[in-house]
């Protein structure tokens, strides 16, 4: 049974215009800020709009190229603003896994996401959307994260070696609660829950009624190239439908040849 509301034409009728009136708000306000950029706290701020809706609005409006990334920072800002970036796609790590990523779209119906990971944080390089009508874009190319809040950097941060885990977390401390109240004791226990398991499993943390499966890559010496994750509905996420993700992103993961 699908438990997920179903838009009625009165409801989408009012939901188009507001997401609409929401996305100009935050586009002209990145616009009157100028190139220095804004961070999603102070859009927040700004346009009085939540964060979880600030990060939707954002990722719709990268999509569409009219917001941008200041260099490699959190900060965000209207295109016109933005200084030129070289495209994601440049990324060598993007290419060999395109197929894979759109092969597990279409199998699971879902959103799929290429994850890596850089110091403390993780970047998202890119995102494939399945064909079920409701998606979860949890993250957008170029989005950076404090490594572990979303299942594909967590499938990352348990490959790691438990100081340099430990020492991530501590990093990361401060930041955790900002993401669906994470707290450093759950980052340890979600570490020792992917290791045990070999997949990542992380719901509410990043995205509010989302929840991811991520598997990593690892090198010959195990340590952590990449990560894919698949993110849907709460609702769509049971167990064993979390173990046969994982089991279709290892088969992925195996045949994936890197330049």
């Amino acid at each position: 049974m699908n438990n997920t509301p179903e838009l009625t034409p009165d409801t989408e009728s009012a939901a188009g215009p507001r997401t609409l009136r929401r996305g100009l708000q935050v586009l002209n306000t990145l616009r009157e800020h100028g190139p220095a950029g804004l961070s999603v706290t102070a859009l927040a701020r700004a346009t009085g709009l939540q964060r979880p809706t600030i990060y939707r609005l954002l990722a719709a409006l990268i999509d569409s190229g009219l917001v941008g990334n200041v260099g490699h920072s959190k900060l965000f800002v209207a295109k016109l603003d933005a200084p030129p970036a070289p495209p994601a796609s440049q990324d060598p790590r993007i290419e060999p896994t395109l197929p894979a990523m759109r092969r597990l779209a279409q199998a699971t119906g879902d959103a799929v996401f290429l994850v890596v990971h850089d110091g403390h944080e993780s970047i998202s390089l890119w995102r494939e959307i399945g064909p079920y009508p409701v998606q979860i874009l949890a993250t957008y190319a170029g989005k950076r994260q404090p490594l572990g809040v979303g299942s594909g950097g967590m499938a990352l941060l348990a490959a790691l070696p438990d100081p340099e885990v430990e020492r991530i977390i501590e990093c990361n401390s401060s930041e955790l609660e900002l993401y669906g109240g994470m707290t450093a004791r759950e980052m340890r226990r979600l570490v020792e829950n992917t290791r045990m398991r070999g997949y990542s499993v992380v719901g509410n943390h990043a995205v509010r009624g989302a929840l991811g499966v991520g598997c990593a890559l690892l090198d010959r010496r195990g340590k952590p190239l990449l990560a894919i994750s698949v993110t849907a509905i709460t609702e769509r996420m049971p167990a064993q439908r979390q173990r046969e993700i994982a089991g279709l992103i290892r088969t992925e993961l195996s045949g994936l040849v890197l330049k």
